[in-house]
């Protein structure tokens, strides 16, 4: 039997309705300003990891968008004691930062390189780096690639022979594993499907970090909006962003699954009550952006809940690394005029 997708919305509605009511006020953030020759708004920076006392940051197209992955691939690290002093007000702006050469890309096969769309997400992890490749939105397949980091050369070694495929599901347009962290319990990868507003929630993947075994597909709450980034604690507690860009609307709120949801989308995300009230077409609007931090007790846990929301005005916010009492979140600012590049951090409440 059919079911109308409005109705899709109501076996999450209630155990969500009551976390998000108690969802925290916006926060402030410290805008970190990265070393110029790295600020602009070409990088289209995409994720980060932290490693060793460096924050390394990943550019979705590396240094030649045109050429994809046939050309020098660059990615930076900064040193973190550098943006702890930005953070504690000792210095005004980062100025150092060292470029890691990505090795090996022109030798994937053209089954990864045909469809290539930049990279999304990037684990460091004991000198080894897991990168994650977003395909044309129709193609069924994005990609996990695995590399040896020298941190002498300053440089990153992918091996063409081994990665992972990651079916899509469902097609949502611009979809795809955004995310990537590594759960240190599980000693496996986690990734999760970008839209997650599916009646039983989203999808999400179990990756061996060897990339020889087949991943496992699991299951993550429903969530509205996009998940753009996660990192995991030690003790496997998950943080992601939750993000509304203005103009997914079609994609992510009146597709084939979810249809014009603001009348609960006011009770599962408090901080839009009013605007909604106010205009009903306010999630309509070219000028509408939505952030928030969510998490989960654990890849298993059931419910997301809310732990503060921050300003995504002119800021596509797509990479977080947990530090000190918060996160650090850096933007993607999709080469675009009217939009920041922007590396921030803020505590959690």
């Amino acid at each position: 039997m059919n079911r109308s997708p409005l109705l899709l919305f109501w076996p999450v509605l209630t155990a969500l309705t009551l976390l998000a009511l108690s969802s925290p006020a916006q926060k402030n953030y410290k805008v970190i300003p990265l070393p110029q020759a790295i600020n602009s708004i070409n990088e289209e920076f995409s994720g980060m990891s932290l490693y060793e006392n460096r924050l390394y940051l990943l550019p979705q197209y590396g240094s030649h968008k045109e050429s994809k992955l046939d050309s020098a691939f660059n990615i930076y690290s900064l040193n973190i004691d550098s943006v702890s002093r930005v953070i504690d007000g000792k210095d005004t702006a980062l100025s150092a930062f060292k470029i890691i050469r990505v090795r090996n890309l022109d030798q994937l096969p053209d089954s990864v390189k045909a469809y290539y769309e930049g990279f999304e997400a990037i684990v460091v992890l004991k000198d080894q780096v897991f990168l994650s490749i977003e395909t044309n939105d129709k193609y069924d397949y994005c990609f996990i690639l695995k590399g040896k980091l020298d941190k002498k050369t300053g440089q990153i070694f992918i091996d063409p022979s081994h990665f992972t495929s990651l079916k899509r599901y469902p097609y949502i347009k611009n979809a795809g594993f955004e995310s990537l962290t590594y759960l240190p319990a599980q000693n496996k990868l986690l990734t999760i499907y970008e839209f997650n507003g599916m009646e039983n929630g989203g999808q999400a993947y179990l990756i061996d970090t060897t990339l020889k075994k087949v991943p496992e597909r699991i299951s993550v709450p429903f969530l509205p909006f996009r998940i753009t980034d996660i990192q995991a604690t030690d003790k496997g507690k998950i943080y992601g962003i939750n993000y509304y860009y203005n103009g997914d609307y079609e994609a992510y709120l009146d597709n084939d699954i979810l249809r014009h949801q603001e009348e609960h989308l006011k009770r599962l995300v408090p901080d839009l009550r009013d605007s909604l009230n106010q205009n009903p077409d306010y999630l309509r609007e070219k000028t509408t952006y939505y952030a928030r931090i969510v998490t989960l007790e654990n890849y298993k846990e059931t419910n997301w809940k809310a732990v503060t929301s921050f300003d995504p005005k002119k800021n596509n916010w797509e990479g977080i690394s947990l530090f000190r009492k918060g996160a650090l979140t850096i933007t993607d600012a999709n080469r675009s005029k009217k939009q920041f590049t922007t590396l921030a951090y803020f505590d959690f409440p």
